[in-house]
């Protein structure tokens, strides 16, 4: 007889809304988590006066149903995001000369051009079912020949490269023709989706506002050494092993592939994107002084910097610098890194330097419960994954963003975990 009813591995958005539904049905899962807190790769950091940032996961798109009904069952209130909007205000920063993006007007035909040829391409899929017939075709190819076929000048690749960069924390050549038609093509279904919203007071109040109700159920500081699926089994790294009836793993691929020593290889050479991020919080919002919304996107290694506190009152600012890809990744691992950001930003606004007070240092790929910043997928990998992420393995249930369509949010997160539930209470298949 199995020591539990359901163990579900990792208190992320995921593992908590798996906990929190078969509560709701009278259900008895055990959570077991490695940190020290919830909430996984949503993580924020607050600051001494009131303001926030997010070391993780930081936007909400305007189409992420589960989370915008989550937060408004929690209570919480969002947040307006303005930094970028204007072309009027935003910058671009290219060998060492920084103009607002209006003046590049040889841009706007490169980037409609791409834009369109990424709108045929998301033509090609079907957005529920993205491994389904003639997805193979694109999953063979890489981005960057979508990029390359359509002679974009050189300022284009680089607002076009960075942009990829952001979105997926790796470059072109290694992000599927699959894996960027289908998140097109889920953005252009929802409706003019866009990355509108953050939670008031930071993202993370999402998990603990789940964990609210259910904190007897979880285990902080308890890492998982071993998961055995056809047992529904867990060892501990102290020695403990407990079994399930149904057991549910939500932790990133790279750490599933330490924890199940039988992982297949289609799961466990699923690429995940690479970096974090640096953020600074200043005195006085010295870019708005000059103009600027404090969005910036460069071809250097700190690649994108924006304002997180544009929606926040007081005089102090917030600058978020997201590090993504490997020269990123690469330059988050000096222990200079944030001195090194704060000059470029003194490049970009003088007088910024003296300003610069708290530092927060978010670097996902050294972390070992993440191994990553988020599941992308490359040359040949979605195709043969995705049935795998999707089905029972013996006892045990994948979720997690990289196991929704929403791959990458938290609203895949979320999605993922309501998934898992229903599966266990017997309304769905996996």
């Amino acid at each position: 007889m199995a020591d539990h009813d359901v163990i579900v591995v990792g208190a992320g958005l995921a593992g908590l809304r798996c906990a929190a539904d078969l509560v709701a049905a009278g259900r008895e899962p055990l959570v077991l988590e490695s940190r020290d807190r919830v909430g996984g790769r949503v993580w924020s950091h607050r600051f001494a006066d009131g303001q926030w940032a997010e070391r993780g996961a930081e936007f909400v798109d305007t189409a992420h149903r589960e989370v915008l009904a989550l937060a408004e069952q929690l209570g919480l209130e969002l947040s307006e995001v303005r930094c970028g909007r204007d072309v009027h205000q935003r910058l671009l920063d290219v060998g060492g000369r920084t103009a607002r993006f209006d003046l590049h007007h040889s841009l706007d035909d490169d980037l409609q051009r791409f834009d369109e040829a990424m709108e045929a391409l998301a033509a090609l899929v079907d957005v529920d079912d993205p491994a389904g017939p003639g997805a193979a075709e694109l999953d063979d190819l890489p981005l960057a020949a979508v990029v390359d076929a359509l002679g974009l000048s050189l300022m284009a690749r680089v607002v076009i490269g960075r942009d990829i960069r952001s979105e997926y924390m790796l470059g072109p050549d290694e992000v599927s023709q699959l894996m960027a038609a289908w998140m097109t093509a889920l953005h252009l279904r929802s409706e003019g989706g866009f990355e509108g919203h953050r939670i008031v007071g930071g993202n993370d109040l999402l998990a603990t506002g789940l964990a609210a109700p259910i904190t007897d159920r979880i285990r902080l500081s308890t890492p998982v050494a071993i998961v055995e699926p056809d047992d529904g089994a867990v060892v501990l790294r102290s020695g403990e092993r407990l079994t399930a009836d149904h057991l549910v793993v939500t932790v990133p691929l790279p750490v599933l592939g330490r924890l199940w020593h039988d992982i297949p290889t289609e799961l466990s050479r699923v690429g995940y994107g690479v970096g974090g991020k640096v953020i600074v919080q200043y005195g006085r919002r010295v870019w708005r002084d000059q103009g600027s919304d404090g969005s910036v996107r460069t071809e250097r290694a700190w690649g994108e910097l924006w304002e997180t506190s544009d929606d926040m009152p007081g005089d102090r600012g917030v600058m978020t610098a997201l590090l993504s890809s490997h020269d990123g990744a690469a330059l988050l691992t000096l222990p200079d890194v944030v001195d090194r950001v704060v000059a470029e930003v003194e490049r970009l606004f003088p007088g910024s330097r003296g300003l610069a007070g708290e530092r927060v240092v978010a670097d996902w790929t050294d972390d070992e419960h993440s191994l990553g910043a988020y599941a992308t997928f490359g040359v040949g990998q979605l195709v043969p994954a995705w049935p795998l992420l999707r089905r029972r393995h013996g006892r045990m249930i994948l979720a997690g963003e990289h196991t929704d369509e929403w791959c990458g949010y938290m609203e895949g997160a979320l999605r993922s975990g309501a998934r898992a539930a229903r599966t266990i209470l017997g309304g769905d298949a996996c």
